[in-house]
This record gives C-alpha cells, sequence and structure tokens, in this order.
C-alpha cells in the first residue's frame, strides 16, 4: 500500500506544498499585472516569459536530476523557489521587469522540482505501482490547483503582492523541510539520484541525455504524442475565452468557473486512476485517456448548437478533468519503465521541454487562426488533435512492445 511508505507520503505532501505556492504565483500574478497596467499584452507577456524559460531550460533542469542526489536538489529547489519570490514583498508595479524575471526564475525552478521528482519515484516505489504513484502526484496537482488558484486571488486583496510572496515562501519552505524527512525517512544513497555522471562535464552529460533519448523508440513515440497534445492544449488556452464569449454569449464569470471547476475533474480523476490504474499498462491509459479527453471536448465545443446553459457545460468541464489525469499518468509511467534511472531526469526535462513549445506552437496558431475562423471549428482541430495523440500512443508503443521488451536498469528502495 503506497500511504503506508513514508518516504512516498512525505514526497506527496511536499509536492502538495509546493504546487499550492506554483499556482497563487501562476494565479495571482497575470491578475496583479492586469490591475496595475489593465494591458491584456502585459499580462500575457508573464505567461511567456513562463514558457520561453521552460523551452530554453527546461532540459538543462532535467540534466540537474541526473547529476545530483534527487531528494538534495528537491530540497535545494524549494528554498530557492521561497528566496525566488522575495522581490515581491515590495510593490513592483513600475517595475514589471521584476515581475518578469520572478516569473521566470519560479518557471525553471519548478521544472527542475517536478523533473527530480518524476525521476526519483522508480526509486521508491515498485513498478507494478508506478502508475498509482504518478495518478497520486497527478491528484497533488490539481489539489494544488484547487487551494492555490483560490488563494491567489485572495492575497492581492491587500498589499499588493507581499501577501502573495509570503504565502508562496511559506508553501515553498515547507516543501523543502518535508524533502528532507522523506530523504532522512531511509538511506536512499546512489539508488536515489542514478549515478551521477561526475566523470563529464555537465554539458556533455546533458548532450549524452539527449542522445539516449532519441535513440529510445519508445520516448520518441511518447514524446510525439506529448507534443501533439500540447499543441491541443495551447489552442485551447487561447482560445477558451473566445468560445465562452463567442459560442456561449457568456462573460469572464463563466470562464473563472470553468477554469476552476476543471480542477475537481483532476482530483476525481486522481483517485479513480489510483484505485484502477494499476489495472491498465501506461499506453493504454495514455490512448484512453486522450480519446476519451477528444470525445467530451467534441461534445463542448458543439454543444452551443444545441444548449447554452451554464450548467451543462460546467458539468462537461468537471468530466473533461479526470482523462486528462489518465493521460499524464501513463505518460509519465511509460518514461519511468522505458529509460534507465541514470538518464531519467534528462527524460523528464526533454519531456517538460517539447510539452511547453509545443504549447506554445498551439498558442501562436491560436492567435494566427482565432480571427481568420471560426473559433469552433479550430477548437474541432484542437479534439482531433488529441484523437491523433492517443493513436500515437496505442499504435506506436504496442509497435515497441511486439519488437523488444522494456529494458530498465534501476534499483528499488524500499521506504518503510
Amino acid at each position: 500500500m503506497l500511504l503506508r511508505r513514508r518516504g512516498f507520503v512525505l514526497i506527496l505532501l511536499a509536492g502538495l506544498s509546493s504546487s499550492v505556492a506554483s499556482w497563487l504565483l501562476l494565479t495571482g500574478l497575470p491578475i496583479y499585472v492586469f490591475g496595475v497596467t489593465g494591458s491584456a499584452f502585459l499580462t500575457s507577456a508573464v505567461f511567456l516569459v513562463e514558457l520561453l524559460c521552460g523551452i530554453t531550460l527546461g532540459s538543462f533542469a532535467g540534466a540537474l536530476a541526473d547529476r545530483f542526489d534527487r531528494f538534495r536538489l528537491m530540497s535545494c529547489v524549494a528554498v530557492l523557489q521561497a528566496v525566488a519570490v522575495i522581490p515581491l514583498l515590495s510593490q513592483p508595479e513600475h517595475h514589471l521587469w521584476i515581475i518578469s524575471l520572478v516569473a521566470g526564475a519560479h518557471a525553471v525552478l519548478t521544472q527542475t522540482f517536478d523533473s527530480a521528482r518524476n525521476a526519483a519515484l522508480p526509486g521508491i516505489v515498485e513498478a507494478a505501482h508506478l502508475v498509482r504513484a504518478n495518478s497520486m502526484v497527478a491528484l497533488n496537482v490539481s489539489m494544488g490547483r484547487l487551494i492555490g488558484g483560490s488563494l491567489g486571488g485572495l492575497a492581492l486583496i491587500r498589499e499588493g503582492t507581499r501577501y502573495l510572496a509570503i504565502g508562496a515562501a511559506v508553501a515553498f519552505m515547507v516543501a523543502a523541510a518535508l524533502v528532507t524527512v522523506a530523504r532522512r525517512a531511509a538511506d536512499h544513497g546512489a539508488n536515489s539520484s542514478g549515478t551521477p555522471e561526475r566523470t563529464s562535464s555537465f554539458f556533455a552529460a546533458w548532450r549524452s541525455g539527449l542522445t539516449t533519448m532519441l535513440r529510445n523508440r519508445s520516448v520518441r513515440v511518447t514524446f510525439l504524442s506529448v507534443a501533439l497534445g500540447g499543441i491541443a492544449q495551447g489552442l485551447f488556452v487561447v482560445l477558451f475565452v473566445v468560445f465562452v464569449s463567442r459560442a456561449l454569449h457568456a462573460d469572464s464569470t463563466l470562464t473563472g468557473v470553468l477554469r476552476g471547476v476543471q480542477a475537481i475533474g483532476g482530483v476525481a480523476g486522481g483517485l479513480i486512476v489510483g484505485t484502477l490504474g494499476a489495472r491498465l499498462s501506461p499506453r493504454l491509459l495514455m490512448s484512453l485517456g486522450a480519446a476519451t479527453f477528444a470525445l467530451i471536448s467534441l461534445v463542448i465545443w458543439n454543444g452551443p448548437a444545441v444548449t447554452r446553459q451554464p450548467g451543462w457545460y460546467i458539468l462537461l468541464f468537471i468530466l473533461v478533468g479526470a482523462p486528462g489525469i489518465a493521460y499524464n499518468s501513463g505518460a509519465f509511467a511509460q518514461i519511468q519503465q522505458s529509460v534507465p534511472n541514470t538518464d531519467l531526469g534528462r527524460a523528464f526535462g526533454g519531456y517538460y521541454a517539447i510539452y511547453n513549445a509545443a504549447q506554445g506552437l498551439g498558442m501562436a496558431a491560436a492567435g494566427l487562426l482565432g480571427d481568420a475562423l471560426s473559433v469552433v471549428l479550430v477548437l474541432n482541430v484542437q479534439a482531433a488533435l488529441y484523437l491523433a495523440a492517443g493513436a500515437v500512443a496505442y499504435v506506436g508503443l504496442r509497435s515497441v512492445l511486439q519488437q523488444r521488451p522494456v529494458l530498465r536498469e534501476r534499483s528499488t528502495v524500499d521506504i518503510g
């Protein structure tokens, strides 16, 4: 039983605390910038900075998880995240570049923390429980979104970004303390971080990791599926607001409600996958998750032809959160089972970098097509991309398994 493993539970709690802090910033900073400037362009710049930092530095962040003890790295990163929000204790309304720097640093540090955590999981749980463990991690993200997203707006009611910074810093420090206790729960040794490549330079190890990823067909297929999903997500991020306004004829209130209730479905999805996910292979979780997500999306985007009742769309957005958790849990488990432990950090660094780049491509496409074409037409293409992501996972990974068995080199440490 995973919840009886003290080390795993502590890592879960640390991840929850870190996720709450992250969503405090992800929600609060754009609201603050828009409130100060009234500019949608400057507000979007906060997201753009985070995205660009994730794309350019994401794979380097993952490489750190293969070079250092992953638990110590997570602790150090969480402390750095707390330090990085200190500039927000002042009122930076006339220095928006400070907010951009904080947002960029947060993006890189979060990817480092997440890559190290995902790479550490195969060392603290058995292979048979990886899907369940990943679903519980994904549930944490949804819980963090519910808690941190709600508190992010409240923190700005008074004192500008000051309470936002204090709340995030405290949560990050709690995460660092929990990871430290988790490491002390057992002697991880080299098993917690693989075999650090100290004999080569950091950049040589980074290049070596990229080469290993490109030679691993299972990883290539997984990354292709993830890239298709990333493009679809980029289309959604931009066009979702347009859809609510033009197709549903609703205001920003419904927009906020629909984005919020999606996290409820994510929590439910984490519980469902945690209970039943171990009975399905990562390949099936990815394909079923993406296909279900696409089908629900098609109902949503074409629903205005039948009804514009808000309650109907609230229900659908709750439902669509669950298959997304299934897909992500399957993708993480597929990588963890296909890549040697010594390369897992770089694998997840590459995962986040590719996903962010694909999402950026989707956002750019949405900006170009959103006004030229019907928003419903473009969003139907978004749903089709999710179907393609599921098909790539199902067909591509099946052919990989038929050609050769999955080889993994890792040690399992029992943390009780």
